[in-house]
Parts: C-alpha cells; structure tokens; sequence
C-alpha cells in the first residue's frame, strides 16, 4: 500500500508544484509530503514467472519508498507462460489487475518479452484501470522470425513444430504460446488469415478496431527497449515495432516506415508526433534485462518514467 498525503498547501504552493513536472509527465510532490506514487504491475516473459521479475521489483522499492508493486504470475508461471493461449494470458492480466484494489486509479507497467504483449493487449482491451506508462523489454511487438537460440531440447523442438507450418494451426497457437506472435514475410497473407493473436492486437486486418487506437493513444508514454546483442527475439528490432519487409528475411523496415505507422493502425505515429514514444536500445542479452547485470539500462531508461503520483 502507499502512504497517503493530507497536507493543505497555498495556491501558491500548489502552482509551484504543479510546475515541477518530470518526464513521466506528473508533479513530484513537494518537500515535507509522503507520497502516493503511482502503483507498478510487473509482468514477466516466456518460460519465466514473477520470481524473474524481483531484481525489478527492489529496484523500484528503493527508488520510490512505499510504492505498491503488483508481480503478476500467469498461472503456474513457467508452464502456462507457454502452453496457454495468449488471449487468455491477457485476460488472466486484467483480472490480476482488477481484483488489486490499489490499481484502481491507474498504474505503469513495465513487462518483460513475451509478457509486453500481455500488458500491450490489456491497454487495448481493457485499459480500466488505465495504463500510464506502457514500458515493455524486449517484447517482439511486431512479431517474431527466426529460430531462438532457446538451447533447451524440448523448446527447440516445438520451435520446429511452429516453423515447419505449425504457427497456421490454430491448435497449434492455442497450446504454444509463441506460435501466436510467429510471422511469417514470405506468408504475410496466410499470417493474416489464420493468426489467433497478433494481427488482431497489431490491427493489421484490413477492418481496424478503433478501441484499440484510442486506447493506445490515452497513453502518456510508450517506452519500447530492444537489445543489439539479443539471440531470442529476431529481427532483434522487432520490439520497436520493426519487422523485414515482406518476401525476404534480411533488411528490417523502419519503425516510422511501416504501414502500421504510416496508417497509424494502432496510434503509434499520433504518439510519436506528440512526443510520446521512446526507443531505446541496449547491448544486454534478453533473458538478463530484469536482472541485477543490467539494471543500469533500468536507471537509465525505465526508473524516470515510474516518478509520478496518482491525482
């Protein structure tokens, strides 16, 4: 829980504090004040649970006294991270966030690889309470390409199964997590037609859900980090909402030149032109951004954004 503020201040005071906005967009509270920061979710990625998310959790403990984390596990964490649907993953979210009385005016979220999508597509299909700042590590956004350096037998080989015509099936995308996000360039149109998951979050059909953008665009600030050295997501930009150009595997397309930008399918240009997207890149490997190794990515990128209070 957070403590609560009760101090009475002059007009004067107030407008002097009100001026003191940081980067996350919210006054800090003045001197002498307990404050009530805003509340954290945490949401971990693939074949993980909240235990992989607890460097993250003291990080933000000592860097705001007081503040309410919230940890989300999806189900029993490592297996359900993987074998269940990812629309259920986002709904098993909402509910964590929903039955947490203290997220109730409103929280940031910081969500690690796979789990980005979790936390992305509760903003666009819940969002209440709303989301204030959207911050994601690593999550493959515009999809995923290429086999993962996993080196754990059993992962390797459903990877074949998904590579080998699998990410069609919609059995198979129902019970392996990373088959909903698989895209294929060379198979843009089958993506479209059979994919249980990611074109529905990523607008990508030709009718778009309006919800989906406003909701995006309520955001106060998107921050997406990839990593340069990462051998799990490919392209390695696709956290930034990068993905190859169609029909080849080689030249990615950038952010503001995709035709979800350009369409402004799900908001990310009007954010973007409003100053509200941040890309940021790192040299961590991805299974290491919640951990202490590089925390200083943290401090440096994602602790600002969590300085604010509730109203």
């Amino acid at each position: 829980t957070m403590a609560g503020r009760t101090a009475v201040v002059s007009v004067a005071a107030f407008a002097l504090v009100c001026a003191v906005v940081v980067a996350a967009g919210t006054a800090t509270p003045g001197p002498g004040t307990a404050p009530t920061w805003r509340p954290v979710a945490l949401m971990h990625g693939l074949m993980a649970s909240a235990e992989a998310m607890s460097h993250a959790a003291k990080w933000i403990e000592a860097d705001y006294p007081g503040i309410h984390i919230l940890n989300v596990e999806v189900g029993n964490g490592k297996e359900d991270s993987l074998l269940m649907d990812m629309n259920k993953q986002v709904d098993v979210f909402a509910q964590a966030i929903r039955a947490d009385p203290a997220m109730a005016q409103g929280f940031n979220v910081i969500a690690h690889s796979q789990g980005g999508f979790l936390a992305r597509g509760y903003v666009e299909r819940y969002n209440d309470p709303p989301v204030h700042n959207l911050i994601t590590w690593a999550t493959p956004h515009d999809g995923q390409y290429g086999v993962p350096d996993f080196n754990i037998p059993f992962l390797d080989k459903l990877m074949s199964d998904v590579v080998d015509g699998g990410w069609q099936s919609k059995l198979v995308q129902e019970t392996i997590s990373f088959a909903s996000y698989w895209k294929d360039p060379y198979n843009y149109t089958a993506y479209l037609e059979n994919n249980i998951f990611l074109a529905d979050l990523n607008n990508e059909r030709p009718e778009k859900n309006a919800t989906y953008k406003e909701r995006m665009t309520s955001l106060n600030t998107v921050l997406l980090v990839d990593s340069v050295v990462d051998k799990i997501v490919v392209p390695y930009s696709s956290p930034w909402f990068q993905f190859f150009y169609l029909n080849q595997s080689t030249n990615v397309q950038p952010f503001n030149q995709t035709p979800a930008y350009v369409g402004d399918w799900l908001g990310m240009r009007t954010l973007n032109e409003a100053g509200k997207v941040q890309l940021r890149q790192t040299n961590c490997p991805h299974q290491d951004l919640p951990r202490n190794v590089c925390k200083k990515w943290y401090d440096l990128y994602t602790q600002p954004l969590l300085n604010n209070t509730l109203p």
